[in-house]
């Protein structure tokens, strides 16, 4: 019984996990796939609806509180594998010295990272913040003089505000719930070791437990049912390679997406806000405007109360270009985001990495 729950929860859990990750992607759209993710994400704002009820009532604490319970399960859950892993795999594995010290690091790194990640602090933007990025002349996805309303702070370009741990953070990642904390430009390092360690955990981890259940088979058709059929320390060893071999390729391409967006040159929130801007170039909407109005150099194209077409701030959406003043600039359309536009932020990979992970 206990087999099969195990192996209910993983299964659910890695279907709604690529459903979240990777159900948006181009090649779902309006398909069920994404109208799944879509629905998720509505049950989820129904439940995020009634934490923000308790939150109110508990001074605004209640959902930084109620996330720890995420990272205190995780640790609890790691530890009674390792504890079963000791107890009833190990036996069952001729284990060297070397491979002995490399299983304890194993278990010493994964501890450590998820403490470092949880506890560290992302980089708090203040008013004398020690790291900050230039504003991109194209005041594209990062505006000057953004001060944040809960903070009381100009927001440096690359910085925002996380509402559920109520600071501003330089380089903003996003908010991690396996941690509880936010990733940015001081801590991202603790969270690319969080996902190395984990890797490295469940698939060394998946190795150990085949070979300690090899022993039992002639072919691989009869793991099965040593699985199911035979000692409790196989039964538990199955259910370690079988957890292992569901979520290792997950933390696997979610490492990936990250690297992916360090060769890019953008964190997770700057890649939402590059959506939103090729979303506004599809729809054919955004325009280079000449001379620029104050920083702003880009607008978007709409229409005011009367159906007039007016030129408004990405900024703040203020209408900067009236119909009958238009004559008095130059509005080129942008057609492409990857030839029309520049991230100045991307400085090619290895400067990236070294920038998020090595500093």
């Amino acid at each position: 019984m206990l087999f099969r729950l195990i192996l209910g929860i993983s299964i659910t859990s890695l279907l709604l996990t690529i459903l979240l990750i990777f159900g948006d992607s181009p090649s779902f759209r309006n398909t069920p796939v994404q109208h799944a993710r879509v629905q998720l994400f509505t049950v989820f704002g129904k439940l995020s609806n009634f934490y923000n009820y308790i939150d109110k009532r508990t001074d605004g604490k209640f959902i930084q509180y109620f996330g720890w319970l995420v990272p205190i399960g995780y640790v609890i859950v790691l530890t009674i594998c390792f504890q079963q892993f000791w107890v009833k795999t190990k036996p069952m594995i001729d284990i060297g010295q070397i491979n002995m010290s490399y299983i304890l690091l194993s278990m010493a790194l994964t501890y450590g990272s998820t403490i470092l990640c949880a506890l560290s602090d992302p980089g708090t933007v203040t008013i004398k913040s020690i790291k900050s990025y230039p504003y991109l002349p194209n005041q594209l996805i990062f505006f000057r003089d953004n001060k944040c309303n809960t903070c009381q702070v100009l927001k440096p370009a690359r910085s925002k505000h996380c509402s559920v741990c109520g600071h501003c953070y330089l380089l903003y990642d996003h908010h991690c719930v396996w941690v509880n904390n936010c990733i940015g430009w001081k801590n991202y390092k603790w969270f690319f070791l969080f996902l190395v360690a984990n890797i490295n955990m469940l698939v060394y981890g998946g190795i150990l437990c085949y070979q300690a259940l090899s022993s039992h088979l002639t072919q691989l058709t009869q793991l099965w049912r040593v699985i199911t059929k035979t000692t409790d320390a196989n039964k538990v060893t199955g259910i370690f390679l079988i957890l292992c071999s569901i979520f290792s390729p997950v933390v696997v391409l979610f490492t990936g997406l990250h690297l992916r967006y360090i060769y890019l040159g953008v964190t997770t929130n700057e890649l939402d806000k590059w959506g939103e801007v090729e979303y506004l170039v599809d729809l054919g909407l955004l325009y280079k405007v000449s001379p620029s109005i104050g920083n702003e150099t880009f607008v978007e194209k709409a229409r005011d109360s009367t159906g007039a077409i007016v030129y408004i701030s990405l900024k703040d959406e203020r209408i900067l270009i009236l119909e009958a003043t238009v004559s008095g600039y130059t509005l080129t359309p942008v057609n492409s985001v990857v030839d029309d536009l520049v991230n100045d932020y991307d400085r090619g990979f290895w400067n990236n990495f070294k920038d998020r992970v090595l500093i």
